[in-house]
């Protein structure tokens, strides 16, 4: 968790953090949002039993569970138009210099060469609607008070396997639940923190939590008593 200022930073908010434990809301008091389609059909099969269990168990704090749809926006491409375009401006002597093909990774080679080309209405347009899904976020945030997700759609990825290699795909015509809260997050600056839930095919899995911006106290209450009740941060895979 990064809190204060940055004298470098000027987006830095200057907030500090500490964790008032005593002063945390009582939880059946909250409305968690969450669609119950993510821990069903967009859920990796090996997986879902243990969402499953991880939704009751949340439920089972007293918390309201509240079904709820995103705000609309292509948030990927926004988001990849923006890291692009302050990436080709931050690397720029790395990228025109040559330098950058003594990298290992040859995809992101030519990522870095590629965000030289992003125009500047591109991110112009992608800032603005970035403003939009914050607004719209500081909406849903007045309708429910965090919202409740898979980490992702199944367990964590093997050792021997790419991380980007491709992701789950749920049928077709599968509504998209809560697709894209990471990408959303990353774009309204949205707080969050990922629970142990459980394992699958000898593989962890988790919940994630997202609050609003300096939710922070309110996200660790509620993980909190989530582990209370659970004690899955305490486990480790089966070894096989």
């Amino acid at each position: 968790m990064i809190a204060g200022s940055d004298g470098n930073d000027p987006g830095s908010a200057g907030k500090s953090f500490y964790y008032t434990r005593q002063y945390a809301r009582p939880l059946k008091e909250l409305k968690v949002g969450y669609a119950a389609v993510d821990f069903a059909d967009r859920a990796e099969e090996p997986a879902r039993a243990a969402f499953q269990a991880a939704l009751a168990a949340m439920k089972e704090t007293g918390v309201t569970l509240v079904e709820t749809k995103l705000p609309q926006f292509p948030y990927g491409p926004i988001l990849s138009t923006i890291l692009a375009a302050e990436q080709a401006s931050i690397f720029e002597p790395l990228i025109a210099s040559g330098k950058v093909d003594q990298l290992a990774d040859a995809a992101q080679i030519a990522g870095l060469k590629a965000s030289l080309e992003v125009p500047a209405k591109d991110y112009l347009k992608a800032m603005r609607l970035r403003r939009m899904i914050q607004q719209e976020f500081t909406k849903l945030f007045t309708q429910v008070d965090v919202l409740l997700a898979p980490g992702r759609p199944g367990p964590a990825t093997k050792l021997d396997q790419p991380l980007d290699r491709g992701g789950f795909q749920p049928p077709a015509g599968t509504p998209p639940g809560l697709q894209g809260i990471i990408q959303a997050g990353n774009l309204a600056g949205l707080p969050a923190l990922v629970l142990p839930c459980g394992f699958a095919g000898n593989l962890p899995v988790a919940l994630q939590v997202v609050g609003a911006p300096f939710a922070e106290n309110l996200l660790l209450a509620i993980g909190r008593e989530f582990q209370t009740r659970t004690g899955w941060h305490k486990k480790t895979p089966p070894q096989v």
